[in-house]
């Protein structure tokens, strides 16, 4: 197995965008399914559409997942 795809590896899924109830892993399935820019998960996901505090973590995130392909 590999160690960094282990569970015990993994960081737990959190709510990131809490106005329209987006979890990291939908984000990640989201990246992984094509989503390659910020637009494209916000049009797929609608986060950052509500309050707009998730916008700079989302950021972070597609960059963590792209960097990691």
């Amino acid at each position: 197995m590999d160690i960094e795809k282990s569970p015990l590896m993994q960081r737990p899924d959190y709510l990131v965008c809490t106005c329209m109830g987006v979890m990291h892993s939908d984000i990640v399935a989201a990246i992984e399914a094509g989503n390659k820019t910020y637009q494209d998960l916000q049009d797929t996901l609608m986060v950052g559409t509500g309050c707009s505090s998730c916008v700079e973590e989302v950021h972070e995130i597609l960059k963590q997942e792209l960097a990691a392909k």
